[in-house]
């Protein structure tokens, strides 16, 4: 079994099923000492870098629509 711990990643392959994103690939950046470390990267984390913990499995999240933004002129 994995160390329970929380991991920096970058996705490399993946697809959308049913509202869900599965992870099939990922690049370990770093792993993470605490929860502390891991909020301070999930804040800088940009694209398609995240932050996951090693007690799951599988690579499996919810796919959040952002709302469109009104009222913006340029």
């Amino acid at each position: 079994m994995y160390p329970s711990q929380f991991v920096y990643l970058e996705d490399l392959q993946s697809h959308i099923e049913d509202g869900k994103l599965y992870v099939d690939e990922v690049a370990i950046i770093r792993p993470l000492i605490d929860s502390h470390e891991a909020l301070q990267a999930l804040k800088a984390a940009k694209a398609n870098k995240f932050i996951y913990h090693t007690s799951n499995e599988k690579i499996v999240m919810d796919v959040v629509m952002k709302p469109m933004v009104r009222g913006i002129r340029s």
